[in-house]
């Protein structure tokens, strides 16, 4: 009897277990509306959602938080959406935040205005920083939740972590702990790759700094980063793993913190890579002009008749990184396919391998 009974202790408790990932799983997958976009300079301080869904949502019981480390002030504030307010599916909603309303307001603009009175709980806010903040997009007004994971809708912290609630959006599933974005200079925004959104292992990596602000706009268009061939360790090698090649962001017009990574490099042994760039892929049969090592199958993937350029450089210890700032690019470059590869050797006289491995290949067209 006692078995039988746990036995079917066991089946509810495995039920109620599978139900509350299901709907764990379920609100992540529904979370629409979005923190899309986020400038702070000047009188350019502002917050634009956007909708992504299929139907429209209405906001009017819904909020924004603002977190900060200010000395003195209270660090945490809130401002509720006025009754009414929608936002259509796929549309772009821009807040001003800490700003006075003015006579006329555009249509998919709101203004919080400046005192604390247009402010919840009569806390008012602070600007908008570019060097360090967090925000919330909160599914409620209700004071008693806003010590709750349940009503969050959205996160994002910059310049460092750990600001309050930030564990809130945590338990959510909206940020992801010990994470946080870029800071952002003026002129800049920090702005979302949204169809990356939940995809990549840190939900600060959604974000990227954009000079170029793309207010009630997509932030992202024509990028492509494309991997392609097979990263290869000759025998003998002295790496931690295969030299896998990847961008440490989006190759998008105006972006100067783009670089190239290749991972598990040494650092050591007089140790360097050769970053070669080319403007297509191998084509079929292209023989290979490294040197045979018995027991590894080496080749480029790049076209060694197209090669545009090469790089020679240090590795470093685990991850050896190549600065490539777009920051200076026009439009005229939108559109612009770029194909690279590494290889890793070392820079001594008779040294065995003769390399130590080649890296897979990436092609990048540049968007903005």
């Amino acid at each position: 009897m006692m078995n039988g009974t746990l036995r079917r202790l066991g089946v509810v408790i495995r039920a109620a277990a599978a139900t509350a990932l299901l709907t764990t799983s379920t609100a992540l997958l529904g979370q629409n509306v979005l923190l899309n976009e986020v400038r702070a300079d000047g009188n350019e301080r502002w917050i634009e959602l956007y909708n992504r869904s299929g139907a429209t949502v209405d906001l009017s019981q819904w909020s924004l938080h603002q977190c900060t480390t200010t000395a003195g002030m209270p660090r945490n504030y809130w401002w509720p959406f006025p009754i009414g307010t929608t936002l259509a599916a796929g549309g772009f909603l821009r807040v001003h935040w800490d700003q006075a309303i003015p006579a006329s307001v555009p249509p998919g603009e709101l203004y919080t205005g400046d005192t604390p009175y247009h402010f919840m709980f009569g806390l008012g806010a602070e600007p908008l920083g570019n060097t360090a903040g967090a925000l919330g997009l909160l599914r409620s007004q209700n004071n008693l939740l806003m010590n709750s994971a349940t009503v969050i809708e959205d996160w994002v912290s910059w310049g460092q972590s750990g600001f309050q609630r930030e564990s809130l959006a945590v338990q959510a599933g909206a940020w992801t702990t010990g994470a946080f974005a870029a800071s952002f200079g003026n002129g800049e925004s920090l702005a979302r790759n949204t169809p990356t959104v939940g995809t990549l292992a840190s939900r600060a990596m959604e974000w990227f700094v954009d000079s170029t602000p793309t207010p009630s706009a997509q932030n992202v268009s024509g990028v492509q980063v494309v991997s392609y061939g097979q990263a290869c360790m000759a025998t003998g090698n002295h790496l931690f793993g295969p030299p896998t090649l990847h961008t440490n962001s989006l190759p998008l017009i105006g972006n100067s913190q783009f670089a190239y990574t290749v991972d598990n490099t040494t650092g050591v042994f007089g140790e360097v890579m050769l970053l070669a760039f080319a403007g297509a892929a191998a084509p079929p049969g292209q023989p290979s002009l490294l040197p045979y090592v018995t027991g590894s199958n080496c080749s480029e993937a790049i076209a060694q008749s197209a090669i545009v350029g090469v790089l020679l450089v240090p590795t470093q210890v685990l991850g050896t990184t190549v600065p490539m700032s777009l920051g200076n690019l026009g439009p005229a470059f939108v559109g612009l396919q770029l194909h690279a590869q590494a290889m890793v050797f070392d820079w001594l006289p008779n040294s065995w391998p003769p390399y130590q491995g080649v890296s897979n290949a990436l092609r990048i067209t540049v968007g903005q």
